[in-house]
Protein backbone atom coordinates (compact mmCIF):
# COMPACT_ATOMS: atom_id res chain seq x y z
CA UNK A 1 0.00 0.00 0.00
CA UNK A 2 2.89 2.63 0.76
CA UNK A 3 3.66 2.77 -3.09
CA UNK A 4 0.17 3.47 -3.97
CA UNK A 5 0.25 6.80 -1.19
CA UNK A 6 0.38 10.20 -2.81
CA UNK A 7 1.44 13.20 -1.66
CA UNK A 8 -1.04 14.82 -0.29
CA UNK A 9 0.74 17.99 0.63
CA UNK A 10 1.77 18.02 -2.69
CA UNK A 11 -2.16 18.31 -3.82
CA UNK A 12 -3.26 21.11 -1.08
CA UNK A 13 -0.14 23.05 -1.93
CA UNK A 14 -1.35 22.95 -5.77
CA UNK A 15 -4.82 23.81 -5.43
CA UNK A 16 -4.04 26.89 -3.18
CA UNK A 17 -1.21 27.71 -5.65
CA UNK A 18 -3.66 28.17 -7.99
CA UNK A 19 -6.21 29.96 -6.40
CA UNK A 20 -4.93 33.50 -6.79
CA UNK A 21 -4.57 34.19 -3.38
CA UNK A 22 -1.04 36.03 -3.09
CA UNK A 23 1.25 33.10 -2.18
CA UNK A 24 3.20 30.81 -4.46
CA UNK A 25 5.45 27.97 -4.26
CA UNK A 26 7.12 28.89 -7.36
CA UNK A 27 8.14 32.99 -6.37
CA UNK A 28 11.37 33.92 -4.81
CA UNK A 29 11.21 33.96 -2.51
CA UNK A 30 8.16 31.15 -2.05
CA UNK A 31 5.51 32.19 0.39
CA UNK A 32 3.64 28.76 -0.34
CA UNK A 33 5.24 25.62 1.37
CA UNK A 34 5.03 21.87 1.86
CA UNK A 35 6.14 20.71 5.24
CA UNK A 36 6.73 22.89 8.42
CA UNK A 37 7.14 27.12 8.03
CA UNK A 38 10.71 27.68 7.03
CA UNK A 39 12.41 30.24 9.54
CA UNK A 40 13.39 32.16 6.42
CA UNK A 41 9.98 32.45 5.12
CA UNK A 42 7.91 35.76 4.12
CA UNK A 43 6.17 37.13 6.37
CA UNK A 44 3.04 36.67 4.71
CA UNK A 45 3.02 32.73 4.03
CA UNK A 46 1.41 29.39 4.09
CA UNK A 47 2.70 26.00 4.81
CA UNK A 48 0.75 22.57 4.60
CA UNK A 49 1.75 19.63 6.31
CA UNK A 50 -0.35 16.04 6.98
CA UNK A 51 -1.01 15.18 10.26
CA UNK A 52 -1.45 11.88 11.78
CA UNK A 53 -5.71 10.79 11.29
CA UNK A 54 -7.38 7.73 11.30
CA UNK A 55 -6.31 4.34 10.25
CA UNK A 56 -7.33 3.21 6.84
CA UNK A 57 -10.72 1.40 6.43
CA UNK A 58 -11.24 -1.74 4.36
CA UNK A 59 -12.94 -0.75 1.15
CA UNK A 60 -16.18 -2.95 0.28
CA UNK A 61 -14.61 -6.47 0.88
CA UNK A 62 -12.03 -5.21 -2.31
CA UNK A 63 -8.77 -5.89 -0.52
CA UNK A 64 -8.28 -1.83 -1.29
CA UNK A 65 -8.59 0.55 1.71
CA UNK A 66 -10.23 4.12 2.41
CA UNK A 67 -8.12 6.71 3.49
CA UNK A 68 -8.67 10.08 5.32
CA UNK A 69 -5.56 12.23 4.94
CA UNK A 70 -5.47 15.29 7.48
CA UNK A 71 -3.48 18.16 6.46
CA UNK A 72 -3.14 21.09 8.19
CA UNK A 73 -2.84 24.46 6.66
CA UNK A 74 -0.90 27.17 8.84
CA UNK A 75 -1.10 30.65 7.65
CA UNK A 76 0.90 33.82 9.00
CA UNK A 77 0.66 37.43 8.09
CA UNK A 78 2.39 41.19 9.52
CA UNK A 79 -0.78 41.52 11.26
CA UNK A 80 -4.21 39.81 12.04
CA UNK A 81 -6.73 41.14 9.44
CA UNK A 82 -3.82 40.53 6.74
CA UNK A 83 -3.42 36.83 8.50
CA UNK A 84 -7.19 35.85 9.23
CA UNK A 85 -7.77 37.43 5.68
CA UNK A 86 -5.59 35.04 3.66
CA UNK A 87 -6.53 31.89 6.08
CA UNK A 88 -10.22 32.24 5.12
CA UNK A 89 -9.35 32.46 1.36
CA UNK A 90 -7.44 29.10 1.86
CA UNK A 91 -10.48 27.63 3.60
CA UNK A 92 -12.81 28.63 1.02
CA UNK A 93 -10.55 26.85 -1.75
CA UNK A 94 -10.03 24.16 -0.17
CA UNK A 95 -13.47 23.33 1.38
CA UNK A 96 -15.17 21.01 -0.75
CA UNK A 97 -12.53 21.27 -3.64
CA UNK A 98 -12.47 18.84 -6.24
CA UNK A 99 -9.05 17.37 -5.98
CA UNK A 100 -7.62 15.10 -8.63
CA UNK A 101 -7.19 11.43 -7.23
CA UNK A 102 -9.01 12.25 -4.17
CA UNK A 103 -13.26 10.98 -3.59
CA UNK A 104 -13.17 14.66 -1.35
CA UNK A 105 -11.50 17.66 0.34
CA UNK A 106 -13.58 19.30 3.75
CA UNK A 107 -12.47 21.15 5.85
CA UNK A 108 -12.91 20.40 9.59
CA UNK A 109 -14.31 23.38 11.34
CA UNK A 110 -12.67 27.50 9.85
CA UNK A 111 -9.28 28.75 10.83
CA UNK A 112 -8.78 29.33 14.50
CA UNK A 113 -6.16 31.77 15.55
CA UNK A 114 -2.64 30.82 17.69
CA UNK A 115 -1.51 33.81 18.61
CA UNK A 116 1.36 35.83 17.58
CA UNK A 117 4.78 33.50 16.74
CA UNK A 118 8.42 33.98 17.83
CA UNK A 119 8.84 36.77 15.33
CA UNK A 120 5.87 38.51 15.83
CA UNK A 121 3.73 37.20 13.11
CA UNK A 122 -0.16 36.30 13.48
CA UNK A 123 -0.92 32.85 12.71
CA UNK A 124 -3.87 30.63 11.80
CA UNK A 125 -4.48 27.14 11.30
CA UNK A 126 -7.13 24.60 10.04
CA UNK A 127 -7.39 21.53 8.97
CA UNK A 128 -8.66 19.67 5.61
CA UNK A 129 -9.05 15.86 5.53
CA UNK A 130 -9.15 14.02 2.17
CA UNK A 131 -9.94 10.98 1.12
CA UNK A 132 -9.58 8.67 -1.41
CA UNK A 133 -8.88 4.49 -2.03
CA UNK A 134 -5.66 3.04 -2.61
Amino acid sequence: MAAALTDVELHVAQVLDTAALGVSRTASPPSLYTGPMPMPAPPLAVAVREVPGDAPEDYMGTGRSYLQRDVQVLVRGRDYLEAQALARGCWRALHLAAVPGYVSCRAQGLPSYLGEGDNHRHRFVFTVTLAHVV
